[in-house]
């Protein structure tokens, strides 16, 4: 069991990033006991919701948490979110816009096994939070997802995406693949690049922090326009970063690094390991402590089984696509008091510099 220690103080902002070699979640301390929470994946050890249990372990009620943000629908972003909404009831729920209307809606159904055989964790997760819901508040480029004063200081937590353009992209290419009752399916389909998630923008006064999601590059809809649009120049650049889509290429703009952030941020990542698809690649790991040497990961998933070069190289004689049984788990925290100028990291279980 991990140790998590002591809540942050009233006036401490925190950001922790936990995640096993697949699956991502965060939780953020905005300041005076109150808590925003991002996404969900599976603590491997409690198998309950991973921000679930480390609340629990620091002695957060559930009272103290005001908002929950599913920044898309993805399998390992969303596993355990409607037990997050059954917890934590009196929060608000925020998701992507795109689901703010009739067609993403009967897509969701379609998929969570609801009117077919389908079976997806993800549009399942996300259909029941929708539909036991009174109200979900959809996010938008520009959207205030909150604005109050905490520990002291303003808090201004904003939605940089989906832009509008995206929006109208993504409700298209529902229509083309939305199933219907009599057909049987296995899963939702991937609809990439994924320009549809929601990347966060925090402002705390003086400081500020960015989460990139799984929003991804693509012209006119994704970082670059982001990027490109006066009003998300004007966001305090921020000097921690939870670095876009594990670190895949797929999700690298540079001018993310000298628009949205300041010069050599913290930045951290999870892993993504699944049916042969390691994320970060080497070669991804070598672009992102490029931007900034203080780069942490969730978990060492990603990296090729610690074991002697011989044996090594004559499994690879053998098989392809070698991997731990057990990917492990992690979790990656960051903590500044008031006034501080430096973040103070930790890494928990399986977490380490990148």
């Amino acid at each position: 069991m991990i140790d998590y220690g002591a809540p942050p103080a009233a006036d401490e902002i925190e950001f922790s990033l936990f995640g096993p070699g697949y699956g991502e979640a965060v939780a953020v301390h905005l300041g005076d006991g109150t808590w925003l929470l991002v996404d969900s994946c599976l603590d491997p050890e409690s198998q309950e919701s991973a921000s679930v249990t480390y609340l629990d372990r620091i002695g957060v009620a559930p009272s103290q948490v005001r908002t929950i943000v599913a920044s898309h629908w993805h399998d390992d972003h969303v596993r355990g979110i409607s037990r997050i909404s059954s917890r934590y009831a009196d929060a608000e729920f925020v998701i992507p816009a795109v689901f703010n209307d009739r067609e993403a809606t009967a897509f969701l159904a379609a998929y969570s096994g609801v009117l077919t055989s389908g079976l997806s964790r993800g549009t399942r997760e996300l259909y029941d939070v929708v539909k036991s819901r009174d109200r979900v508040f959809p996010a938008l480029h520009r959207s205030i997802i909150l604005d109050t004063r905490l520990g002291g200081r303003g808090v201004l937590v904003t939605a940089l995406s989906p832009l509008p353009a995206a929006f109208a992209q993504f409700i298209a290419h529902l229509t083309q693949h939305r199933a219907q009752p009599d057909e049987p399916v296995n899963h939702a389909p991937e609809l990439r690049p994924n320009t549809a998630a929601v990347a966060i923008h925090f402002d705390f006064g003086d400081e500020a922090l960015l989460l990139g999601a799984d929003l991804e590059e693509c012209p006119g809809l994704g970082w670059s326009a982001v990027v490109a649009d006066s009003w998300s120049g004007r966001r305090r650049p921020a000097t921690a970063y939870k670095v876009a889509h594990h670190g895949s290429r797929t999700g690298d703009c540079p001018r993310i690094w000298t628009t949205l952030l300041q010069s050599q941020p913290v930045a951290c990542l999870t892993p993504y390991t699944l049916a042969g698809r390691r994320l970060p690649t080497e070669g991804d790991k070598v672009r992102i402590r490029a931007n900034t040497p203080h780069a942490y990961i969730s978990s060492g998933a990603s990296r090729r089984p610690e074991m002697d070069a011989r044996v090594l190289k004559r499994l690879g004689d053998l098989c392809r696509n070698m991997s731990k049984a057990d990917p492990a788990f992690g979790a990656v925290r960051l903590r500044k008091p008031g006034g501080a100028t430096a973040w103070n990291v930790e890494l928990f279980g399986a977490a380490r510099a990148l």
